[in-house]
């Protein structure tokens, strides 16, 4: 036999918090899954930005010892 209460499916104050604790989990999980995700990504990003510094300077130097070859015939 069920009441009037279970038939209108009213959850306890307890019920409600406990399921708002559960989404509250669930949302800081997948929020920190994006942290990660955008922490992995942002240190690809910085180790290309560094990789094409190197060569930059690399081809500095390579303009500036031509640079230094041209003035020495000019």
């Amino acid at each position: 036999m069920s009441s009037t209460y279970d038939e209108l499916n009213v959850r306890t104050t307890e019920e409600i918090l406990k399921n708002n604790i559960y989404n509250l989990q669930e949302q800081l999980v997948n929020a920190n899954k994006r942290v990660k995700s955008l922490a992995d990504t942002l240190g690809n990003i910085i180790a290309m930005h560094k990789d094409i510094e190197y060569h930059l300077q690399g081809i500095e130097i390579y303009v500036h010892d031509i640079k230094g070859l041209l003035d020495e015939k000019g």
